[in-house]
């Protein structure tokens, strides 16, 4: 996504971001991938990309551990588990 967002990543900055246990694993390479840009960031002396991006990791970081906990019928909602029937 290309965007004049202040975010690295506008999407998992956003409060309507709803995510599922099914993308468990896609979260878990995006938060690799992350922290692989960060470390070149830091490298090249981009210390504002490597800020923005830890941003972006801790998000990451928030998502996939409520994902690890969700079950059933369970969704991530700005990174909180709630019941599919709760959040409709």
């Amino acid at each position: 996504m290309q965007t004049n967002c202040e975010y690295a990543n506008p999407c998992l900055d956003c409060r309507f971001f709803i995510t599922t246990g099914g993308f468990l694993q896609q979260h878990r390479q995006q938060r690799q991938e992350t922290s692989e840009l960060i470390t070149q960031a830091e490298d090249a002396g981009l210390a504002r990309v490597a800020e923005k991006n830890r941003r972006t990791l801790g998000k990451l970081d928030m998502i996939t551990g409520a994902l690890e906990e969700t079950g059933e019928n369970q969704i991530v909602v700005d990174g909180q588990v709630e019941d599919v029937d709760a959040a409709s």
